[in-house]
């Protein structure tokens, strides 16, 4: 209750009173839940109303500040890695300018590389705020400040491809383990196409994070109250239709990764 008052009174402290009751209400309106994510993690959260269950809340990824998939949750794990993911929509842009790049080159590339893509003057590149086909979003830099969605991407000139996978191949070869093959796989989706820019996939930092909601517990009212509740009522036909709508998406999900690692140990057992 304390750490809700404070934070709201911080809330009401930014905007007007008339909306208040919609971005800032009383604590008599919401309910405690107890749940369990995908990850075994037990977290206890809030909901306007003892009808609404947390499977049907969304919840703020504030680091990209973008809503989260409903039934999704942040429950950081430093062993859980970033997967790429397709983009399947483009959003904001913005433009961020930087000085010219210093002649020295940094500890994570050789003079030879960062000769090829030093900045030696002041330069400005367009971000764009993508959506990505797990729900997610993230952000990506254009190819050059007039590029728009729909464009086609830039790509390397059929002379250089060959180039490219040749050196990519022996670097691999001379150093097996500088990169893990989540990235090699990247590169070589990207070869594949003639690598584009922007490209069609993007790292999704959030997934490391994101952990779907699969149980959960009635706590109660955030403030008790005075007498016994009558029993909730019988939920609607939209109410049942939505909650069947999405345990089917649910299922679908845990379909999908029980396939994933299936063909995981499938490829594992050929090799």
């Amino acid at each position: 209750m304390r750490e809700y008052q404070k934070a709201n009174a911080e809330r009401r402290s930014r905007i007007p009173a008339a909306l208040w009751a919609f971005l800032a209400p009383d604590p008599e309106e919401f309910y405690r839940w107890r749940v369990q994510l995908e990850c075994g993690c037990i977290a206890e959260v809030m909901t306007h109303g003892s009808e609404r269950l947390p499977g049907e809340q969304r919840w703020c990824d504030a680091i990209h500040k973008a809503w989260l998939p409903a039934g999704q949750m942040l429950c950081p794990h430093e062993d859980s890695p970033s997967p790429y993911r397709d983009i399947v929509e483009w959003g904001e842009r913005r433009e961020v300018s930087f000085p010219a790049d210093p002649v020295e080159p940094p500890d994570w590339t050789d003079a030879k590389t960062w000769a090829a893509i030093r900045h030696d003057e002041t330069h400005t590149s367009a971000f764009w705020v993508v959506t990505l086909s797990c729900g997610h979003c993230a952000e990506v830099i254009a190819p050059n400040l007039k590029w728009k969605p729909g464009d086609p991407p830039k790509r390397a000139s059929p002379k250089r491809l060959p180039e490219m996978k040749a050196s990519f191949e022996e670097y691999w070869a001379s150093h097996p383990d500088d990169e893990d093959e989540r990235e090699r796989e990247h590169t070589r989706r990207m070869l594949a196409e003639g690598w584009p820019c922007p490209a069609p996939e993007q790292l999704c930092h959030t997934c490391t994070f994101a952990q779907w909601i699969v149980a959960y517990q009635r706590v109660g009212w955030l403030v008790p109250r005075k007498s016994e509740p009558n029993p909730p009522k019988s939920p609607s036909r939209a109410i049942l239709q939505r909650r069947l709508r999405q345990a089917e998406t649910e299922a679908k999900q845990l379909r999908e990764q029980l396939a994933e690692l299936d063909e995981g140990d499938a490829s594992a057992e050929n090799s």
